[in-house]
């Protein structure tokens, strides 16, 4: 179980990092407006989420989600003194 679980986390570093290579090209390309992407993020975390649904899976989810936005925020908008809104970098 242990050599799976290395896999897996290897598999997932390695995603991980290409989705942030595209990411990166697809944004300074312009094809990719990072603020809403940001607001689809964060629309998602804030959506009720269903019911049956395992709690403890949803908000692995939710967390996981809530940390891309993060990321994408932090690398690609900034926060202005005269708007709580993001701005691009």
């Amino acid at each position: 179980m242990i050599n799976l679980e290395r896999r897996l986390q290897a598999q997932i570093t390695a995603q991980n990092l290409i989705i942030e290579a595209l990411l990166d090209a697809v944004v300074k390309s312009g094809q990719l407006d990072p603020r809403e992407l940001v607001t689809r993020l964060e629309q998602y975390v804030a959506a009720p989420k269903a019911v049956v649904a395992d709690p403890e899976a949803v908000s692995a989810v939710t967390e996981e989600v809530d940390a891309w936005a993060d990321m994408i925020s932090g690398r690609y908008l900034e926060v202005t003194d005269n708007s709580p809104e993001r701005s691009l970098r």
